[in-house]
């Protein structure tokens, strides 16, 4: 959830505050000084340093809903806040400032990211997030977060957004990572390459309701699975380059989807990768699925 509400954050910042990405880059990074040296153009950092439950959200009642003429208990999600020390880092204080300010007049013009820049998983979120910004009553915190970055003090304000984690078990789905690790082996006068690549995700209709029960294969493969109550599926080991992805749900729908599974491989260095990606795959039926909780 974490990379989806940055990367929306990035485009309520650059298109809403009218900043030209070209010039200037956002990062979600801590401000340590050697990542400051390494800087080649004004940045926007948007630093998470704390993470803490909003008690004053806190509900222990349990939601009740109809879904497919049942009813459906839940528990009501609980809130947490994200902190945030948004500051500008440049060579010139004027336009430290300048994108600064920028950035706090579209944070708090915008409290709530826009349905059109934020990321389909966010969507999902009920609620949805929202961001205010905080006043610091302690100011000794701030320049005590400097020093430990081992920067000079920079302005900077905290930005606060509040999000959902929900009680209710997802089932045994595996985290998915979208980034590639790489193991390092003892080095052989022989160079050694192995990768192992999955992929995962989650199946809607065109309601954008997640579908349970429906197949996910490999067209030409073994490899298949079903989806659970949330939509979710996995693959593992599967194959790198262009693949077809057969959809279907008995003879309801079936569909065929064209994917790509990169060579994470490229570099040419030894060792072992594992590359992990993650797709959302909208059916064209209106077909729906009834959701059932597991334990």
């Amino acid at each position: 959830m974490l990379p989806a509400l940055h990367r929306s954050l990035q485009r309520l910042i650059y298109e809403r505050g009218n900043i030209d990405q070209r010039e200037v880059e956002i990062t979600f990074e801590a401000p340590t000084r050697e990542r400051v040296d390494r800087l080649t153009r004004p940045t926007l950092c948007l630093f998470l340093y704390d993470i803490q439950e909003n008690l004053d959200l806190r509900q222990s009642n349990v939601e009740t809903t109809r879904a497919n003429g049942r009813a459906v208990h839940r528990r009501v999600s609980r809130r947490f806040d994200l902190h945030y020390m948004v500051s500008a880092l440049t060579t010139n204080v004027d336009d430290e400032h300048l994108l600064l300010w920028r950035a706090l007049t579209t944070l708090v013009r915008h409290p709530q990211i826009p349905s059109d820049l934020m990321e389909e998983e966010l969507h999902a979120l009920d609620p949805l997030p929202v961001g205010h910004i905080q006043r610091e009553d302690d100011i000794q915190k701030q320049f005590t977060a400097w020093s430990v970055l081992d920067v000079p003090p920079h302005p900077a304000f905290c930005y606060v957004i509040t999000v959902p984690i929900e009680l209710d078990p997802f089932g045994e789905v595996p985290l998915v990572l979208r980034r590639t690790t790489r193991y390092s082996g003892i080095q052989t006068t022989h160079e050694i390459r192995e990768a192992h690549h999955q992929f995962g995700g989650v199946v809607r209709n065109k309601q954008g309701a997640p579908l349970a029960g429906v197949s996910v294969a490999l067209a030409g493969s073994a490899l298949d699975c079903l989806t659970n109550s949330e939509g979710q599926f996995i693959l593992r080991d599967v194959p790198v380059g262009a693949l077809q992805l057969r959809v279907s749900h008995g003879s309801a729908f079936q569909q065929m989807f064209a994917i790509e599974v990169p060579d994470d491989l490229a570099d040419g260095k030894s060792g072992k990768s594992m590359s992990q990606l993650y797709y959302t795959i909208i059916v064209e039926s209106d077909i729906t699925s009834e959701v059932k909780s597991t334990q």
